[in-house]
């Protein structure tokens, strides 16, 4: 069973999917068109989407925009760049984007490398029982609040510039959180308080490093 490709509606603003039990995967298409190999007119999915939900999709584990190969071809553009090589023209994600929620998807793997390349809007990240994500990295375009919560098997929370809220909760083997140059506020669940001795220090540090005063560190407190 497949999710439709909705990434093409052009006015498309909210977009809330729950409770699709069948789905094990979301793919590209989802979004209605991949990434390589476009030519000279560039594709744009999800073009003024701002807010997307998905929740109790308890069998989902894999999400991706791209196909792997595409996803190849891109990494090998964005080098090319690097190196001063001209780069084709490459379709936008999300660029309207703001606010992310993922709610009890207990089976999914990992967030799509695209969520951190493309989604230049993007505000507020917030998830919550996503028992088998282990890493949230990378996301450089996140302006506003990272929350997660109830993310047993999380690991590391890392290279998220712009963050300036952090709130986590239920995170017992978050063991590496750095990387948040931006960071201002720590809102830390009383579950944490143990395992986050292993990372909050660094945080202050960075936080007096780079800005010269205090990181602020407050006790979350969660209804549910």
């Amino acid at each position: 069973m497949r999710l439709p490709p909705v990434g093409q509606l052009p006015n498309l603003k909210y977009l809330r999917i729950e409770g699709a039990t069948a789905i094990t995967k979301i793919g590209p298409e989802f979004v209605g068109c991949g990434v390589g190999n476009l030519g000279p007119t560039e594709a744009v999915a999800f073009p003024k989407l701002e807010g997307l939900v998905i929740e109790y999709m308890p069998n989902w584990e894999e999400w991706s925009f791209v196909e792997e190969e595409e996803e190849e071809e891109a990494e090998a553009a964005a080098a090319s760049k690097k190196n001063g090589e001209a780069l084709s023209p490459m379709s936008w994600l999300l660029p309207c984007l703001e606010k992310l929620q993922l709610f009890y998807c207990p089976k999914l793997r990992a967030l799509p490398r695209q969520l951190g390349q493309q989604t230049t809007s993007l505000k507020e990240l917030l998830i919550k029982r996503a028992s088998c994500l282990k890493t949230v990295e990378d996301l450089r375009f996140l302006s506003g609040d990272l929350s997660v919560y109830g993310c047993e098997d999380l690991e590391i929370v890392s290279n998220l510039p712009q963050v300036r809220e952090l709130y986590v909760g239920g995170c017992p083997n978050l063991r590496r959180v750095e990387e948040l140059g931006s960071l201002e506020q720590l809102w830390l669940h009383e579950d944490m308080q143990q395992i986050s001795s292993l990372w909050a220090p660094g945080l202050q540090e960075q936080r007096h490093q780079l800005h010269g005063d205090e990181l602020e560190v407050n006790e979350w407190l969660r209804s549910s």
